[in-house]
């Protein structure tokens, strides 16, 4: 509704004059009228700019992926505000108040100097509240057109939630799109191939690099921290939205816990109900491959690979924590990581359900990238993925019998709970 609307709608007023005279059918004052959209529309509008008003501290753990941060109150002077709100309202309005004013007309100075009259931006906050609300009037005032999120980040938050831990209202890409994971033991090269699947344009979901972590107590990344769970998940989420139910995913059979980060339960549970196929590696190479794969944890004191193995002790014993030390200490890194291979091997947990196929490495193939991915090992698994895909049966076909259905999901819920019995177990050998 225009501006020019609401006026002609408004009752119209008379002015008695005379010592008694007063006013009847004052119109309401009209005000920046601000449009506001709820995440699952405002994500098909496209906005000039998404402006994130909160604290450093909250986009730091996670935003609107594509988000500028554009505080109107600082780490400081939010928790300032909040410890003088709990005491005396009224005053600590007026400092908030003071501080947000403030703050916009550096914001206004510096960020929308230069900014066009048709700019639009999508503006939230916590929760679609005064922070938001308060750079959108101004933005408005200024001749621009921001939208407000409705409900603010608590509202997306919500969304990404609902899609990867709890479930919508309808079919999401997530139901849509079809998984293959990649199992094999330690060593194989399963990280390896993704990439190589990847560069010869097949689509792929890669945890670990999402989780910033390779899944296991030796896994940390050199020079990355794993992000938030919330950061996490934003990620995925964005990420599985954007692939396409066309074609195979490829993914490595992961643990329900990377590093620090839980594999969210939607994508857990697809995951382990999804086929699977398993790489196979001779010793040598795995043992070449990993050397090649951690040798910055070798390199780098800073990342205290005594202390890691320390970590290792309580599953693996003492005997053959002191073996190990013995082998760091004397530089025999081959031996090492034999030794540690056949840890890993006595605790690897078959993963559910059988493999659809199984595919051996050839000799050497892991040590040259360039070489894996113009294979036809690569080749071969492509081939098969694209006739996975091809022989999928329509969901109008399937059997409206639901008691083979019933026990499959019976038998897939067995394997969830042994997944997670054995969730400690998976993480350390992953």
């Amino acid at each position: 509704m225009g501006l020019g609307t609401v006026l002609r709608a408004a009752p119209k007023f008379t002015r008695k004059m005379g010592p008694k005279s007063n006013i009847t059918h004052l119109p309401k004052e009209v005000v920046s009228i601000l449009p506001t959209l709820p995440f699952h529309d405002a994500k098909n509008y496209k906005f000039d700019e998404i402006i994130d008003v909160r604290t450093p501290l909250e986009f730091a753990e996670d935003h609107i992926e594509g988000a500028v941060n554009l505080p109107v109150l600082s780490n400081e002077e939010r928790a300032q505000v909040g410890t003088l709100y709990s005491t005396n309202k009224l005053q600590g309005r007026k400092v908030g108040a003071a501080l947000i004013a403030r703050n916009i007309s550096n914001h206004i100075l510096d960020h929308f100097k230069d900014k066009e009259m048709e700019y639009k931006p999508l503006v939230y906050c916590w929760r679609g509240g005064q922070r938001s609300r308060s750079i959108a009037t101004i933005l408005k005032e200024i001749g621009f057109q921001p939208t407000l999120l409705q409900a603010g980040y608590k509202a997306y938050r919500k969304h990404v939630s609902d899609y990867l831990c709890n479930s919508l209202s309808g079919e999401s890409n997530l139901d849509r799109i079809h998984f293959i994971r990649i199992s094999g033991h330690t060593g194989s090269g399963k990280t390896l191939l993704l990439k190589a699947l990847e560069s010869r344009g097949e689509q792929i979901l890669d945890l670990e690099d999402l989780a910033k972590h390779k899944g296991s107590i030796l896994g940390d990344y050199p020079d990355d921290r794993q992000p938030s769970q919330k950061m996490f998940e934003t990620q995925l989420f964005n990420y599985i939205e954007g692939l396409k139910d066309t074609s195979v995913i490829w993914l490595e059979n992961e643990g329900s816990k990377i590093g620090n980060i839980g594999v969210s339960r939607r994508v857990w549970e697809k995951m382990c109900k999804s086929p699977r196929i398993h790489l196979t590696v001779d010793l040598d190479d795995r043992v070449d491959y990993i050397l090649k794969d951690y040798k910055y944890l070798i390199e780098s004191e800073k990342l205290n690979l005594p202390g890691l193995l320390k970590r290792l002790e309580k599953y693996a014993g003492k005997k053959s924590y002191t073996k190990w030390m013995d082998l760091l200490e004397k530089k025999e890194y081959r031996e090492l990581v034999v030794s540690l291979i056949e840890y890993y091997d006595k605790s690897y947990k078959i993963p559910s359900g059988e493999a659809l196929s199984e595919f051996h490495v050839p000799t050497g193939l892991l040590l040259n990238e360039a070489d894996l991915t113009q294979s036809s090992f690569v080749g071969d698994i492509i081939k098969f993925g694209r006739e996975y895909v091809e022989n999928l049966p329509n969901v109008e076909n399937l059997p409206k019998d639901n008691t083979s259905v019933k026990a499959t999901e019976d038998v897939l819920k067995s394997d969830l709970i042994k997944e997670h019995q054995t969730e400690t177990v998976v993480n350390v050998v992953s």
